[in-house]
């Protein structure tokens, strides 16, 4: 299960309004990173995005708290990882995100047409599948699924599909499935 991500971008408020309106959730803003809000998805599994300054990168700590003795009362503050400005912020990264929307197509399309995002349909590995890539600030790809969509990602990535699709076997889980699922 992924429960959160941190993207940065150059107006976290708008950024963090329009994923919640995407994702029928809400924003407030997170502490930890100045300037910074969380958006929830509001679905019952803590579904997350931080959402940071653009030129915010997140830092290990230094050191590591003693193991003797630990439990939920030791401090770690000192020794976590912080949030922290950069002089070199990335313009593009590898990092994207895939959410779930109750949105259709064109509601999606027509949310990144009011921001001046970059937004389009398409069909990854030759129609396979389908998603909406919306340009965050037309830096960082958010992809977006409508429910129509959803079902079809899900179809595909299920382990018989894939074990067949690419003709090969796919271990056994080792541990029996749960209610784990990805973030959406």
């Amino acid at each position: 299960m992924i429960n959160h991500i941190s993207i940065a971008v150059h107006n976290p408020e708008k950024v963090a309004n329009v994923l919640a309106e995407l994702w029928n959730g809400f924003a407030i803003p997170f502490p930890p990173a100045p300037n910074s809000f969380i958006v929830f998805a509001n679905d019952g599994k803590g579904s997350a995005v931080e959402i940071t300054p653009f030129d915010t990168v997140l830092i290990p700590g230094e050191g590591l708290p003693p193991e003797e003795n630990f439990d939920e009362n030791v401090r770690t503050e000192e020794y976590e990882a912080k949030f922290v400005q950069t002089d070199a912020p990335a313009q593009y990264v590898a990092t994207h995100l895939n959410i779930n929307t109750h949105l259709n197509d064109a509601e999606v399309k027509a949310i990144g047409k009011r921001e001046g995002w970059r937004v389009l349909t398409c069909n990854r590995d030759r129609g396979l599948f389908q998603l909406i890539e919306l340009w965050i600030e037309d830096r960082f790809m958010l992809e977006v699924m409508t429910p129509e969509q959803t079902a079809r990602y899900v179809e595909i990535t299920n382990p018989d599909f894939i074990a067949q699709a690419f003709q090969m076997m796919i271990p056994p889980p080792t541990v029996a499935p749960s209610n784990l699922s990805l973030i959406g």
